[in-house]
């Protein structure tokens, strides 16, 4: 696989601007290891681990995570920081799918309609950060509680339909691997091949990089991260469709069991918080690490707990290196 990291350029680039150069392999080969390491000790523990049925678990972790850490990735590459509403803005539209389904609404309609929710639940973000003047973090965290707080009024528990074509293609399989884990390779090799080679995903990433820089260039900060949150927001849309397809019922709370490994998954393909910096293509990578986690725990007859205590390490872990890459990148 071919790696290529942004990193916005030194400021005294006539263009401002950023380029791509090669580079990645060592948070690859460290990533591709690890999760190596992981299947041979979750094999030889058991000889049962190693087949199609964990395939088929891991990929259907991979499916969501990976689309959520898409969105987060953009978010960071701009200097958004992290984006900490994903678990609204997955359940959201999962929520308004289940409803739309109930009053067969076609499906094409509803497709259409999860993903501008989600547009504009990441434009609610970007206008609060934006007029507001205020982090990031901050606000997504804030408006994240807000949402589940007024889904929780709303509803309990959601079921979607089971004749619908939306619940039909997520109990489906496609050359073996269920349908829902395709449209997340597809979205992180498409964006992850276009942000380096077009107009806007250089931009973004120089902004990430040297806002200052940017600005200087005529590139709009405001305009930029509008952008950013609403692609974030389209892109939790999806996750709430795929969401909504694989999972016959599901309540409001169900969705902040995503927000620690899309974060450690960002993270760990080495996109870094401080932004300008990151290859998406090695999302494959980190999320296929992360999802294996969970089915590895099983097999050692490790509780559901356990997910939660080797997330956050696995998160620190990935903070701390990320981290030690930004003072790498400044001495």
């Amino acid at each position: 696989m071919t790696t290529t990291s942004l990193q916005a350029p030194p400021s005294g680039r006539p263009d401002g601007l950023l380029r791509a150069r090669p580079d990645g392999w060592g948070t690859a080969v460290t990533v591709a290891l690890a999760w190596l390491i992981l299947i041979a000790a979750s094999s030889l523990h058991s000889s049962d681990f190693f087949s199609h049925q964990t395939v088929l678990a891991v990929t259907f972790t991979m499916a969501i995570t990976g689309v959520l850490a898409v969105g987060e990735s953009l978010v960071a590459l701009s200097g958004g920081i992290l984006d900490l509403s994903l678990p609204t803005a997955l359940v959201l539209p999962a929520y308004l799918t289940t409803v739309l389904l109930d009053h067969h609404v076609p499906t094409a309609a509803v497709v259409l309609l999860a993903l501008l929710v989600g547009a504009l639940w990441g434009a609610l973000n970007a206008t609060i950060i934006v007029f507001g003047k205020l982090n990031p973090i901050i606000v997504t965290l804030a408006t994240n509680f807000a949402g589940l707080a007024a889904l929780f009024l709303i509803f309990q528990a959601a079921q979607t339909p089971q004749a619908s074509g939306i619940r039909q293609f997520g109990k489906g399989y496609f050359l073996g691997l269920p349908n829902i884990w395709w449209p997340m390779v597809v979205l992180i090799v498409v964006v992850g091949l276009l942000i380096p080679r077009t107009r806007y995903g250089r931009r973004m990433t120089a902004v990430g990089g040297n806002a200052g820089a940017a600005k200087a260039r005529g590139i709009s900060l405001p305009r930029t991260r509008y952008a950013v949150f609403i692609a974030s927001g389209v892109c939790g849309g999806l996750a709430g469709l795929i969401f909504a397809a694989s999972n016959a019922s599901f309540t409001p709370n169900e969705g902040a069991a995503f927000l620690l490994p899309v974060l450690a998954a960002v993270i760990l393909a080495g996109i870094s918080l401080q932004g300008g910096r990151g290859n998406l293509l090695l999302l494959l990578l980190s999320v296929g690490f992360l999802s294996t986690v969970p089915t590895s725990l099983v097999f050692f007859g490790l509780n559901s707990d356990w997910q939660i205590v080797f997330q956050g390490l696995i998160l620190i872990i990935a903070v701390s290196i990320d981290g030690h890459r930004q003072r790498s990148a400044r001495a």
